[in-house]
């Protein structure tokens, strides 16, 4: 061991003076609550950076593929092309849209989510967020891509020709089959062509006067209309059975009423997946009927629109009940079968866009990019996690630094309390350092004593301040802080603790004590021997 380093370790230990001892503690602890609350803030400003990114991509995906429109026909082939990406784990399309849920008199805002059931698990944590009810039953076993009014007029067109010579060929063989003797004959042939013309025209959707038309260029057989007298003769021949008495009639009523009740619990749903905070306000249970209501048509509780127009409501069955750890989600997000959300948002077999997840994060803006080149470009762009939350994400990263600036004063006002123990030192030492000039010692000799004691406060109170930040991460960790959800989106106090974050903020702390001990050691190293003589 160097004399500068045995003298300077030394001196930190006054046997004239109790005060510089006392500073010197001071001196220590200041470095080691600095160093402690810094490594409390900047777990738990990163714990909040963590978490909410958790529960953000734990809703939506790393990187979307969005189009210029309402036209998104094509994302199927955007889907297959993303998941040829080696760095893609999953695509799936999807639909979002304001409207509102409603269980009896309660209603609320929601967020639909419409999403396809065998692709979604590869991009979402739904599946590990239900708290009850399973993904079963989100798709209905009849459900199909929605279709528009327009598309139908399109396909009617198309196949116009071939249905009226179906239906010609039809009505031909119809006049021949009821063309028979008597009354029978003629009714039977004239219902089974009034019957073919109303199929054929309601299939084909023709026009108001297609039916005219048709009739007027087909060679129709001639069909005997009976008379009044042959109708009469031909119902008298009926056999009507008894009806049954008021005893036998109340009990088939009583013996369909089990039944009755049955069907009406197989009536089969489509299924909804609502937020824990939702289902406590609405007071919602698995397995309960919901309305999902369209504001776009007013909020009139009108029934389901089977006429491919947009729907005012619908009923749905709550399948499950998930919780995301996100105030904002749990309390307004709802996902739906895309195929209802399709219906609902009236515009055919389109989405809003498609969604992919990474095996690595870090390089959702590399894939971003080359997925939008494979595209083409033109109407497609594409949008990373981090353009797509960039104001959250942005504020809680100023956060960050600030609070860390802020708790970084601690350590620089112990940096002040390292610089008044070293000046009072240098003033005592004054004659023993002017003896160690006299014999030869050098300038940088007697700065390496000062700044050694300098550097082992910051050393000592560094090592205690890791131990007080690491006790604190370790407590908040094991016994979370409350938090209120409303507030703060989370539930709890988030803590993330970091080995670089960690040894930064011991190299921060370091530098600052040792830069600290630079001006009181060069001025002790200036002193001349005659200096440390003189009389006071």
């Amino acid at each position: 061991m160097s004399y500068a380093l045995s003298v300077g370790l030394r001196y930190l230990r006054s046997k004239k003076r109790a005060t510089v001892s006392v500073i010197s503690v001071i001196a220590v602890t200041g470095v080691a609550l600095g160093v402690g609350a810094l490594l409390a803030v900047v777990s738990i400003t990163s714990g909040f950076q963590e978490e909410f990114r958790n529960k953000v991509l734990g809703v939506n995906a790393h990187v979307l593929v969005l189009k210029y429109g309402l036209n998104f026909e094509e994302y199927r082939d955007v889907v297959a092309s993303a998941r040829k990406m080696p760095a893609v784990d999953g695509a799936a399309p999807f639909i979002i849209n304001e409207m509102m849920l409603a269980k009896g008199d309660r209603l609320s805002g929601v967020l639909i989510k419409g999403v396809d059931p065998d692709l979604m698990p590869t991009v979402l944590d739904l599946p590990s967020q239900l708290l009850a009810g399973s993904l079963e039953g989100l798709r209905a076993p009849d459900a199909r891509p929605a279709t528009r009014p327009e598309d139908l007029k399109a396909d009617v067109g198309r196949d116009e020709a071939e249905d009226l010579d179906s239906f010609l060929a039809q009505l031909a063989a119809a006049g021949d089959g009821g063309a028979g003797e008597g009354a029978d004959g003629g009714v039977a042939a004239a219902a089974g062509i009034d019957d073919l013309i109303d199929d054929v025209l309601e299939d084909a959707r023709l026009g108001p006067d297609a039916e005219d038309q048709v009739l007027e260029s087909a060679e129709l057989p001639e069909i005997h209309v009976p008379t009044p007298e042959e109708m009469e003769a031909a119902l008298g021949q009926l056999e009507l059975d008894a009806l049954p008495s008021d005893e036998a009639e109340a009990e088939l009523i009583a013996a369909s009423e089990p039944h009755r009740a049955e069907e009406s619990e197989r009536r089969t749903l489509p299924g909804v997946i609502v937020g824990v905070t939702l289902a406590e306000s609405l007071d919602i249970k698995v397995g309960e009927e919901v309305k999902v209501i369209s504001p776009l048509t007013g909020l009139d509780t009108s029934l389901w629109k089977p006429d491919g127009g947009t729907p005012a409501s619908r009923d749905f069955r709550v399948i499950g009940i998930f919780e995301a750890g996100f105030q904002e989600y749990d309390s307004r997000l709802v996902y739906m079968d895309l195929y209802e959300a399709q219906i609902f948002q009236d515009q055919g077999d389109t989405v809003v866009g498609v969604e992919i997840r990474l095996d690595d994060i870090d390089r959702a803006g590399e894939v971003a990019l080359q997925l939008e080149r494979d595209l083409g470009g033109g109407p497609f762009h594409t949008m990373d996690w981090k353009e797509l939350n960039h104001n959250l994400f942005t504020a809680l990263e100023v956060q960050k630094v600030m609070l860390s600036l802020v708790i970084a004063t601690i350590i620089l006002v112990a940096a002040f309390n390292v610089i008044a123990t070293l000046i009072m030192i240098v003033l005592e030492k004054r004659r023993e350092v002017a003896i160690l000039k006299a014999m030869g010692a050098k300038d940088s000799a007697i700065l390496q004593i000062f700044m050694v004691q300098g550097a082992a406060i910051g050393i000592v109170g560094t090592v205690i301040g890791l131990i007080l930040g690491g006790a604190v991460c370790a407590y908040l960790s094991v016994f979370q802080f409350p938090l209120d959800p409303k507030v703060y989106l989370i539930n709890h106090l988030p803590i993330r603790t970091s080995p670089a974050e960690f040894l930064l903020t011991v190299v921060i702390a370091l530098a600052i004590c040792v830069t600290a001990t630079l001006i009181p050691s060069y001025w002790a190293a200036r002193l001349l021997p005659a200096d440390g003589i003189r009389p006071q």
